[in-house]
C-alpha cells in the first residue's frame, strides 16, 4: 500500500541526535536533536557513544522495508531500532547525504540540485573530528560520499566498487585504528535506475548490501567490545518505478521522501 503521507519529521533532525548521542557538538546549523531518541540511546548504552559505524546504503525506500521486511533481518539484527524518517527536496543523492551530516536544509548547506561540490558547511564529521576522534569515510570512486567530503581533514577511502568498499571497511574495523567509519553502498541504486526498484537483479542486490552489513556490524561489535557504541543503517531517499519499469527518485512522491533509519546502541 502507497503511503498516504509524507513521514512529519525530516532526517536534518537525525545529525544533532546523533552527535548528542555521542557526546559531541552538533554542527553549526543542525536542526534540533529529537530529545526523546538520544536520550533512549544514551539509556541503552549506559553513557555517550565512544565508537560509532555509519552504514549507508543508497535509496532504500520505506516501502521497501514494508513490503520485504525479511530482507532487513541483517539490519534489524545489528540496528533494531527504526524511525520513520523524510528526505528533503530534492530528493537525490547529494543533497540528501549533505543534509544528513550537517542536519540543515539545502537552502543552507548549498547543494540544491543533483550535483557534487565540496560541502563548506559544518558536519557530524567536523565535529567528531573537533571531539578528537579519529575518522574513516569509505565510498566509491565518484559517488556523492566520497565527493562532498573530499576536502575534510580525515581519511577518505575511494574504493573501485561496494565489494571494495566491503572488504576495506571490513579491514579497518579489523585492524581497530577508528573511532568513526561511514560505509557507503551504492549498487542497488545503479541497478534499480536500470532494471527497476523491484527487478530480481536488483533485489538481489539489496539484499547482497544487508548481508555485508551483517559482516561489517559483526566486526565491530567486535572491535568496540568494551566501548559504548552506535551502529546506524541510514540511507538517503526512497525510489519509484516510471512508466518506462526503470527505478528513479528526486520528487516529492511519498514514494521517494519516505524512509527509515535503523539505530543499534549497545554497552560495554
Amino acid at each position: 500500500m502507497k503511503d498516504l503521507f509524507i513521514n512529519p519529521v525530516c532526517f536534518t533532525r537525525s545529525a544533532a541526535t546523533l552527535c548528542t548521542a555521542m557526546g559531541i557538538d552538533a554542527p553549526k546549523e543542525a536542526d534540533p536533536a529529537l530529545p526523546w531518541l538520544a536520550d533512549l540511546l544514551v539509556e541503552q548504552m549506559g553513557g555517550t557513544a565512544e565508537k560509532t559505524l555509519f552504514f549507508h546504503p543508497d535509496a532504500v525506500a520505506q516501502w521497501l522495508w514494508r513490503k520485504y521486511p525479511e530482507y532487513f533481518v541483517p539490519v534489524l539484527r545489528h540496528a533494531p531500532m527504526p524511525v520513520p524518517f523524510s528526505a528533503v527536496m530534492p530528493s537525490v543523492t547529494p543533497v540528501c547525504f549533505a543534509s544528513i551530516y550537517s542536519g540543515a536544509s539545502p537552502e543552507k548547506h548549498g547543494i540544491r540540485e543533483y550535483r557534487k561540490p565540496i560541502l563548506t558547511i559544518d558536519t557530524m564529521f567536523d565535529r567528531i573530528l573537533a571531539s578528537g576522534r579519529k575518522c574513516a569515510n569509505v565510498g566509491s570512486d565518484g559517488c556523492s560520499m566520497a565527493a562532498i567530503f573530499a576536502d575534510r581533514r580525515f581519511d577518505n577511502y575511494v574504493t573501485q566498487d561496494d565489494m571494495d568498499t566491503y572488504q576495506t571497511a571490513l579491514r579497518l574495523l579489523e585492524e581497530g585504528s577508528y573511532d568513526h567509519i561511514s560505509v557507503y553502498f551504492g549498487e542497488y541504486d545503479s541497478f534499480m535506475h536500470k532494471h527497476g526498484t523491484e527487478h530480481e537483479i536488483s533485489l538481489d542486490k539489496l539484499k547482497e548490501h544487508f548481508e555485508h552489513f551483517d559482516h561489517l556490524a559483526a566486526c565491530a561489535r567486535e572491535a568496540f567490545a568494551g566501548k559504548r557504541h552506535l551502529i546506524t543503517v541510514q540511507t538517503d531517499h526512497g525510489v519509484h518505478d516510471m512508466t518506462d519499469g526503470r527505478g528513479a527518485h528526486g520528487t516529492d512522491d511519498t514514494d521517494d521522501m519516505n524512509i527509515v533509519h535503523f539505530f543499534g546502541a549497545y554497552r560495554t
